[in-house]
């Protein structure tokens, strides 16, 4: 019995055995790189990854939105790089930096917003005669990359001074790079090659390079990926005002069609209709017709005696001349003209009598 407990044993051991030397011949390891989509500042920044690869060489940069001079405190030797709208850059900012590129300043720009967006009119490069559309390759072989976008041409004198271009002054430029002051302009159609996954190609990563020499390596890079504008209440009274002004004549019509409901005030009431007092007499007049008034007086009789039960509790219990004596009292009456007052009235001048001095009694504190 022992030895076939042990028998069992091992061939539980074995077979474990056999197990593990199975697993450790087919398990074999690897690094697997899963994608993930980007998230944070990666997704909303598509220079993201530009400044991430020129930090990892040694370069300066820095992604913005805004061309504020509080976080942007541009010197002689910096770059900064417009990926948004140049057209929101306002006249202040862009004497700004016209200034700061005739000292020394790398200006790149989209000239998509056109010869008069301020900018482009501080800087006085562009042409506005229209050009086409056109695609260029950036490098040779199967890893290259295009630049695509809308031709721009230049100013005569801006094309004189063109060091770096893809494209002619004939049928207009991809990219144009133009000396100004002791400064540099480079205008480009397009700011894709630099833009998020197209990066990882190598020939984007050149031009990137190419792109950047004029100032790179003396100063900071600054890369605006979406611009704040202007504020939106001076945004709405400088650009706003056609709308405003639309928005206040729909207002003033509005208002002069309502108007007609506030005519005159209501003509005063016919003078044949009955005020309310005229009504309580009239229903008086009815209700003494009905039974000689001995309803009305029986009311008011119950009326003043309610009165003095809630006033002087103790004449609950008083009846007769004793309850007449005590509204006397009370009232500064006769006790007579208090006892005729609760008799039924026998006409019409003896009813108002009673109700006269029945009245008082329930005036009376």
């Amino acid at each position: 019995m022992k030895h076939r407990g042990l028998l069992v044993g091992g061939l539980v051991l074995l077979g474990a055995a056999l197990l593990v030397s199975l697993f450790f011949a087919s398990f074999q390891r690897r690094d697997v790189v899963e994608p993930t989509p980007p998230s944070g500042a990666a997704q909303t920044n598509p220079l993201f990854a530009l400044e991430q690869a020129l930090r990892d060489v040694g370069e300066p940069a820095a992604s913005l939105a805004t061309l504020d001079p509080r976080q942007m405190p541009l010197r002689p030797g910096d770059t900064v790089l417009v990926d948004a709208d140049a057209g929101r850059i306002d006249t202040e900012t862009a004497a700004r930096l016209l200034a700061w590129v005739r000292q020394g300043g790398h200006l790149l720009l989209m000239p998509d917003a056109g010869a008069r967006a301020p900018v482009f009119a501080a800087l006085d490069l562009l042409d506005p005669r229209p050009a086409t559309f056109a695609c260029s390759r950036l490098g040779d072989g199967q890893k290259a990359t295009s630049l695509c976008g809308p031709r721009f041409r230049l100013q005569p004198a801006a094309a004189k001074a063109v060091d770096a271009a893809i494209g002619d002054a004939g049928g207009g430029y991809l990219f144009a790079r133009t000396a100004l002051g002791r400064g540099h302009v480079s205008l480009l159609a397009s700011f894709a090659p630099l833009e998020r996954l197209r990066l990882k190609q190598v020939e984007a990563q050149r031009f990137a390079w190419r792109l950047l020499a004029p100032n790179r390596g003396r100063g900071q890079i600054y890369l605006v990926y979406a611009l704040d504008g202007q504020p939106f209440l001076q945004l709405l009274a400088t650009r706003g005002w056609p709308a405003l002004l639309a928005l206040a004549l729909l207002l003033a019509a509005w208002m002069a069609m309502r108007s007609a409901r506030f005519g005159p005030l209501l003509p005063a009431p016919a003078p044949h209709r009955r005020a309310l007092l005229e009504h309580v007499q009239a229903a008086g007049e009815f209700l003494y017709r009905r039974d000689g008034g001995r309803s009305l007086h029986q009311l008011a009789c119950q009326a003043v005696l309610a009165r003095l039960r809630r006033r002087d509790p103790a004449s609950a219990r008083l009846n007769g001349e004793a309850l007449y004596a005590r509204l006397a009292e009370r009232g500064g009456l006769d006790a007579a003209q208090v006892a005729q007052a609760f008799q039924s009235p026998a006409n019409a001048q003896a009813f108002r009598a009673s109700l006269i001095t029945l009245a008082r009694l329930r005036s009376r504190p």
